[in-house]
């Protein structure tokens, strides 16, 4: 029933965020307890926890045949992460970058979309290509753990970092203590969230005839960053600016390879000619344009923060008077 839908969103959102807060604050002490290596952890667990809500909506979506609502969701994303998870941040904060993440990550960040537009170009992004797109999130992961091992105490730093990171992402009540009891409650509520999330957007796109894309890359992809963006939010306020940035090309770079080569793996994604045009264009541009702003003075100021939110509300006014 439509008028049911907003509530439903709602539930989704609350349900989503307290799961990423729950499962976030238990991952940490239970990969310890399985002697996992706190480099190994801090690599691995900040990309996928971070990118966890989004994968979950779009490989929903997917299986419930409406690929273009995943593809929107995946695209959608890496827009509004680099709108409200670097923009929106850096207008409360200058927002400061390392020269290791800059050109390490920074550059992975710039030529995953131009590869996913190369594929795309070819009208279908088959099964082969997801599962390529699957195998090159080793090497990057690989250079993320080689580069990071060379520096000293960095083992160190990035227990610290990943135990503050996750600690701000989600709601900022109810909690329990960190286990397995939370990593199960965790879980439940981010699978049942993403799921009944996933059934509402099918349900405009049915209701109301709305382009699926355009219903992924909007709605599909805001909701699921919800948690990572008060993160961000919250990061900058505590005077922790790069983690904005850093999650963020985490997210980016995980999404698109990841949940991209996941979906494709389900069932090829027919590209259509709009999405070359305009859709993946805009991902590449804003990319880009983040990019340019970090090499530049090692940071997002203020001004260039404004820039990129502006961007994003832009991309989402130009699809609304195309779509709608």
């Amino acid at each position: 029933m439509p008028y049911l839908l907003p509530i439903y969103i709602i539930l989704s959102i609350f349900l989503i965020s307290k799961g990423s807060d729950w499962l976030t604050d238990s991952l940490v002490p239970i990969a310890r307890k399985l002697k996992t290596s706190n480099i190994s952890v801090a690599i691995i667990l900040v990309s996928v926890v971070v990118s966890l809500p989004e994968i979950l909506v779009a490989v929903d979506t997917g299986l419930k045949g409406y690929q273009s609502i995943s593809l929107g969701v995946v695209f959608g994303s890496i827009i509004c992460n680099i709108g409200l998870m670097v923009g929106l941040p850096a207008m409360i904060k200058p927002l400061t970058v390392s020269k290791n993440i800059i050109f390490r990550d920074g550059i992975f960040s710039l030529v995953v979309p131009i590869l996913i537009f190369a594929i795309s170009s070819g009208g279908e992004i088959n099964r082969l290509h997801g599962i390529a797109l699957l195998l090159l999130f080793i090497p990057y992961l690989t250079n993320v753990f080689l580069q990071e091992k060379r520096i000293e105490g960095s083992e160190e730093a990035l227990t610290r970092d990943i135990d503050i990171e996750l600690e701000l992402i989600g709601l900022d009540f109810g909690h329990l203590k960190a286990g397995w009891l939370s990593f199960m409650m965790g879980s439940i509520l981010l699978l049942s969230g993403a799921y009944l999330f996933s059934d509402q957007l099918v349900n405009i796109v049915r209701i109301f005839d709305f382009d699926p894309l355009f219903i992924g890359m909007t709605i599909g992809a805001l909701v699921p960053s919800i948690p990572n963006i008060a993160a961000a939010y919250k990061a900058t306020r505590r005077g922790l600016s790069e983690i904005a940035v850093s999650e963020t090309i985490g997210s980016n770079v995980f999404t698109l390879l990841v949940t991209t080569g996941i979906i494709a793996i389900i069932k090829p994604v027919k590209i259509e000619p709009n999405w070359l045009s305009f859709d993946i264009p805009i991902v590449m541009w804003i990319s880009f344009l983040m990019f340019v702003f970090m090499v530049s003075g090692r940071g997002i100021s203020r001004k260039e923060g404004s820039i990129l939110l502006l961007s994003y509300l832009a991309t989402l006014l130009i699809q609304v008077l195309i779509f709608l």
